[in-house]
C-alpha cells in the first residue's frame, strides 16, 4: 500500500511536483483569450466566423516580430494586421466590422476592460502539505516608451512563452532544444516542421534580448537597483557563454540551410517536382536563423559593453560632485539692505527676485469660447418662490412720532413770540431760554438752521451775516432771526 500524505493523495504524486503548478500557472495564463472567445456571442452582429483566439495569437505574433533590443509594434500596425486577417476569414461581413474585431482584441489583450492594469486569475496550488488558493498576476501585452519617444507594444514573457507553446522551460533551455530539434528535423528531410522551430527560436531570442535589456534599462535609472555585486555579473557570465554557443550553433544551421538547398537545387535539376516547395521552406528557414543570428551578434555586442556601461553609470550617478546649493539669508542679505535703497534702484532687485519667490503668473485671458458658451448657456430652473416679508409698522398708534414734548414746544414758542419784526441773534434767544429755566434749546437751534435753509416757505427767516456763536452748548454762525412765529403743526 503506497504511503500517502495529508490530502491523501500517494507521496510519488505529480500533484507534489513543483512542474503541476508550473503547468497549471501556464493554463491560467490563457484564460484571457479564451474569455474572448467565450464573450464573443454577447457581441452587436455576427461575430461566429472569427476564431478570436487566434486572431490573439496573431496579435502577439504581430508585436514580437517587431520587438528587439529597442523596438516594439504600434497598436495602429496589430490593429491592421488583425483586421486583414478577420476580413479575409469573414469577407462577406460590413467593412467596419473587422476593424471592431482587431480593436475588440486588442483591448482584450491589454486588459482594457480593468483600465490595463495585470491580469489576476485565481488558481489551486498542492505542491505544499495543505491545498492553498493562490493568484497568478501576469500581462500579455504591455506599452511601452520607445528612445524615439513613440509609444510601442512589448511582448512580456509571459505571453512569448503562451504563443510559442513552450509553457514550462527556462529561456536558455528552450532555445537550446529548439535548434537541436532543428538541426534533427534538417538532417531527416523534415524542412517545413523545421521553419516551425526555428520561427520559435527566434522568439525566445527576442525573449532573452529583452531580459538582458531589462537589466541594462534598470542600471541606466538606478545605478542602486541592480546587484551588480553577485546577480547581474553572474547574469551576464551566463549570457556571454549561452550566446558563443548560440552563434556556433547557428553557424552551423546556415551551413546545413546552404547545403539543404543545394541538395534541393540538384533534386530539381533531375526532375523532382516536390523539390519548390521544399526550396521555398528551407529559403524562409534560411531568413529566420539569419534574422536570429543577427539579433544575437546585437546582443553579443551590447553584453560586452555591459561592464563599461555599469562603470561609467556609477561614475555619473554615484561619484559625480554634488552642486552646493547655498541659501539666501532674506532678512540680513536681502531685505534689510534692500530697504535701504531708494525706490528707484531698489526697483531692479525687487523684480528680479519676487518672479522666482511667487513663480510663474499666467496673465488672465479672454478666451472667446468660454464667453460663447457661458452666454449661450441655458437659464437655471429657479428654486422655490421667495415667500415675501410681511410689512411690519414700526410706529405704534401709542407713540407720538414728536420728538420734543408739548412744554419744549410750547416754550419755544414763547421764546420766539418775544421777538418782534427786528433780527435777534440766535444767542439772544438761547439766553432767554436759559434765562426762563426751559429745556427747548435743542428746538430753538433747530428751528433758525430750518429757517437757515428752509425746505419750503415758512413763517422764520434767518441770516448769517459772519457772528461767530460764542455758547457753551452750540458751536457755529450766530444767526439773526426775524419774525419768530412758530406755528404746531398738527
Amino acid at each position: 500500500m503506497l504511503e500517502t500524505d495529508g490530502l491523501g493523495r500517494p507521496e510519488t504524486d505529480a500533484l507534489a511536483e513543483a512542474s503541476f503548478t508550473r503547468r497549471v500557472k501556464a493554463l491560467a495564463r490563457t484564460l484571457p483569450v479564451h474569455d474572448l472567445e467565450a464573450g464573443k456571442g454577447g457581441r452587436d452582429g455576427d461575430w461566429s466566423g472569427y476564431d478570436l483566439r487566434g486572431l490573439a495569437l496573431a496579435a502577439v505574433d504581430a508585436v514580437i516580430d517587431h520587438m528587439g533590443l529597442e523596438f516594439g509594434a504600434t497598436a495602429a500596425q496589430v490593429r491592421e494586421r488583425v483586421a486583414q486577417l478577420a476580413r479575409a476569414a469573414v469577407p462577406q461581413a460590413p467593412p467596419r466590422q473587422a476593424d471592431v474585431v482587431a480593436n475588440a482584441v486588442l483591448e482584450a489583450l491589454l486588459n482594457d476592460r480593468a483600465r490595463r492594469e495585470a491580469f489576476a486569475v485565481g488558481y489551486s496550488d498542492w505542491s505544499g502539505p495543505q491545498h492553498r488558493r493562490a493568484q497568478l498576476v501576469f500581462k500579455l501585452l504591455e506599452e511601452v516608451e520607445a528612445p524615439d519617444g513613440s509609444v510601442v507594444l512589448r511582448a512580456t514573457d509571459e505571453a512569448v512563452n503562451f504563443f510559442v507553446g513552450a509553457l514550462d522551460r527556462d529561456v536558455e533551455d528552450a532555445q537550446a532544444a529548439a535548434e537541436a530539434v532543428l538541426l534533427s528535423q534538417l538532417r531527416r528531410g523534415r524542412i517545413d516542421a523545421a521553419v516551425a522551430t526555428a520561427r520559435e527560436a527566434r522568439l525566445r531570442s527576442v525573449q532573452f534580448a529583452a531580459k538582458v535589456r531589462r537589466v541594462l534599462d534598470a542600471t541606466r535609472r538606478d545605478v542602486r537597483q541592480v546587484d551588480w555585486g553577485e546577480d547581474v555579473p553572474r547574469l551576464l557570465d551566463a549570457a556571454v557563454a549561452h550566446l558563443s554557443d548560440r552563434l556556433d550553433v547557428e553557424r552551423h544551421l546556415l551551413a546545413t540551410l546552404r547545403t539543404t538547398l543545394e541538395d534541393v537545387a540538384e533534386g530539381r535539376r533531375g526532375g523532382d517536382d516536390e523539390g519548390a516547395d521544399a526550396a521555398a521552406s528551407a529559403a524562409r528557414l534560411l531568413d529566420l536563423v539569419s534574422d536570429c543570428q543577427s539579433r544575437h551578434l546585437e546582443l553579443h555586442e551590447q553584453l560586452l559593453s555591459a561592464r563599461s556601461t555599469f562603470l561609467a553609470e556609477q561614475d555619473r550617478q554615484r561619484f559625480a560632485p554634488v552642486p552646493e546649493v547655498r541659501l539666501v539669508g532674506l532678512d540680513e542679505e536681502l531685505l534689510k539692505p534692500l530697504f535701504q535703497l531708494t525706490a528707484r534702484d531698489g526697483e531692479p532687485v525687487a523684480a528680479a527676485f519676487l518672479p522666482g519667490a511667487l513663480g510663474p503668473v499666467p496673465p488672465r485671458l479672454l478666451r472667446p469660447v468660454d464667453l460663447v458658451e457661458a452666454l449661450l448657456q441655458p437659464r437655471r430652473a429657479g428654486g422655490e418662490a421667495e415667500e415675501e416679508a410681511p410689512e411690519v409698522d414700526l410706529v405704534g398708534n401709542d407713540v407720538d412720532p414728536w420728538r420734543f414734548s408739548p412744554a419744549a414746544r410750547d416754550a419755544a414758542e414763547q421764546v420766539f413770540a418775544a421777538v418782534d419784526g427786528s433780527p435777534v441773534r440766535l444767542s439772544r434767544l438761547l439766553a432767554d431760554a436759559r434765562f426762563a429755566g426751559t429745556e427747548a434749546t435743542d428746538l430753538i437751534v433747530l428751528t433758525a438752521l430750518h429757517a437757515f435753509a428752509p425746505e419750503g416757505p415758512g413763517a422764520l427767516r434767518a441770516a448769517d451775516d459772519g457772528q461767530r456763536l460764542d455758547d457753551p452748548d452750540y458751536a457755529g454762525v450766530d444767526l439773526l432771526v426775524q419774525r419768530a412765529v412758530l406755528r404746531r403743526q398738527e
